[in-house]
């Protein structure tokens, strides 16, 4: 690792103030799941580290009408949170399939959603979720739908000088339901193979669906919104229904063949994520 200078801001104004001047020079460091690891192996060799860390007004969860969670706020915050656990028990799940736990202890939410890895589980849940992506800069501040955050795989549009300084989540209305599910190979700390999550609403006295979004993980360069769930709104959800609205998600996907296995191979995965996260998440929401 060769030597490089090092700040720690103790604001967002700051850090935006300290990337934009020092521009492609300064690397961002965060929880560190990641980033330490691309300094040790030479990934990047940055002339400037801002570690985020101390800023405390980018840490925490809040209940705001909906989800605040602070970019710093650590995956692992985010499984055990009583109130995520309740009211958001999609994110909660998700979050708990990331990794292991020393892994979630120290990355982030909002180091998860700015690397922009396909595959990566919290990303995939916040999108089923509708989550809104908080950006801050010297320029001001906006936000994005997590929908139109991502541009390819490892690439957002996050500025130069830009930050993630937050997530916004909109509390799901009663009657829903939401589920995530993965497949890994070896062991289940390793990188999915794809990953699916669901969230579904429905009309408790006819039990028919009135909305319905699914997601899907590692299925394309970004996270994939299968516009094939519309076709259960309006109608209650049978295991047929399920299996034909699955079948046409994986339709929508399209994953590279690599070590992981082959695209027809992760295809049919995606197909069998999608039809058992959605069974799932019609089951929650039911009860």
């Amino acid at each position: 690792m060769r030597p490089f200078e090092y700040i720690r801001p103790a604001s967002v104004a700051e850090a935006v103030g300290i990337l934009s001047e020092r521009g492609e020079d300064a690397f961002l460091l965060g929880g560190g799941s990641a980033a330490v690891v691309m300094l040790r192996l030479g990934v990047v060799r940055p002339e400037l580290v801002v570690d985020l860390g101390g800023i405390e007004e980018m840490r925490g969860l809040r209940r705001n009408g909906g989800l605040h969670i602070g970019a710093l706020a650590s995956i692992r915050s985010l499984e055990l949170d009583d109130g995520v656990r309740a009211a958001y028990p999609l994110l909660a799940e998700a979050a708990s399939q990331v990794a292991n736990v020393r892994v979630r202890n120290v990355a982030t939410v909002g180091g998860a959603v700015a690397y922009g890895e396909p595959q990566t589980d919290t990303p995939t849940a916040l999108t089923a979720s509708g989550a809104v992506v908080h950006i801050a800069g010297v320029s001001g501040e906006r936000s994005v739908p997590i929908d139109e955050f991502y541009a390819g795989p490892y690439e957002t549009v996050l500025e130069q000088g830009e930050i993630v300084s937050g997530i916004d989540v909109p509390e799901p209305p009663p009657h829903t339901g939401g589920a995530h599910i993965k497949f890994t190979v070896g062991s289940p700390e390793n990188k999915p193979v794809a990953n699916a999550s669901a969230l579904v609403t429905v009309e408790p006295s006819s039990g028919a669906c009135t909305a319905a979004r699914v997601v899907m993980g590692a299925a394309g360069p970004v996270p994939v919104v299968a516009s094939a769930a519309g076709a259960l709104v309006g109608v209650e959800a049978s295991p047929e229904r399920i299996a034909e609205v699955a079948a046409a998600a994986a339709e929508e996907a399209d994953p590279i063949e690599d070590l992981r296995g082959p695209e027809w191979y992760k295809r049919r995965i995606l197909r069998i994520l999608v039809e058992r996260a959605l069974t799932c998440a019609l089951q929650r929401a039911r009860t």
